[in-house]
């Protein structure tokens, strides 16, 4: 386990597209904020100070809007780092071996959640620069729930990338994986039961949707939406990793 990991994550820190992913994503989150500032008036006409929101506030807003754009750096990362180790052939030194394969998974799950928390710092490190130069502010808020906050989207995006890493595994194809990532993180599915389920009453299970559950503005000091981010996150990693594991056991060497 501790060879693969040491593998993989040296492939990771020398890994150039994860560096260009984490660069190109500051910069366009800090464009993103000097856009907002060029329409803050009009937004603030609709009800929504922006410029005034805290750091807390500010996540759950440009997190809230259409498309996720975390999630598409989260899946095209994902994608790629599996693919450039199973297109070498690189995997059929260990796939033999039964408990390699199950440590082969695991390690990318670990890799997975580093990069998943690099993301993360470099989006509060690009909040700050914007905030400071477009906003002037640079308040945090309460920091016990900014670390909710962050821990429990952490823990959402992590899940994401586990399910884009298992549909990698499945599919094997590039073009493919890139596509069924777009769809998600566009959130296409969840979009349209919330509508369909909008046409019946009842049970609305479209709430319990990973990508629908990331996008959801959540009250972190409200036990129930703490339980059920909690709930979410846990169960699709979970499911995920298990399946991933069980994929890669049966899988053939061709």
């Amino acid at each position: 386990m501790l060879n693969i990991l040491k593998m993989d994550f040296y492939r990771f820190v020398r890994n150039r597209i994860m560096y260009l992913l984490l660069l190109v994503f500051c910069a366009f989150q800090i464009f993103g904020i000097f856009m907002t500032k060029q329409y803050a008036q009009e937004m603030e006409n609709g009800g929504i100070s922006v410029s005034s929101l805290n750091e807390s506030d500010f996540i759950q807003y440009t997190i809230s809007q259409p498309p996720s754009w975390m999630l598409i750096y989260i899946a095209v990362f994902s994608i790629f780092f599996y693919t450039s180790e199973f297109n070498s052939g690189f995997h059929k030194n260990y796939i033999p071996m039964h408990r390699a394969r199950v440590h082969s998974v695991c390690s990318k799950i670990l890799v997975l959640a580093a990069f998943v928390a690099m993301l993360f710092l470099t989006m509060l490190i690009a909040d700050w620069i914007g905030r400071t130069l477009f906003f002037d502010n640079t308040s945090l808020g309460d920091p016990v729930y900014l670390i909710k906050l962050l821990i429990s989207q952490f823990m959402l995006h992590w899940a994401f990338s586990i399910l884009i890493l298992y549909i990698v595994m499945v599919v094997k194809n590039l073009l493919v994986s890139l596509t069924a990532g777009f769809v998600l993180a566009l959130n296409v599915i969840g979009m349209a039961l919330s509508a369909l389920e909008s046409l019946v009453n009842g049970l609305h299970l479209s709430q319990y949707l990973l990508i629908n559950t990331i996008v959801r503005v959540k009250d972190f000091n409200n036990a129930a939406d703490i339980l059920h981010t909690a709930a979410v996150a846990v169960i699709v990693i979970l499911v995920f990793s298990f399946l991933a594991v069980r994929y890669k056991l049966r899988e053939d060497l061709n």
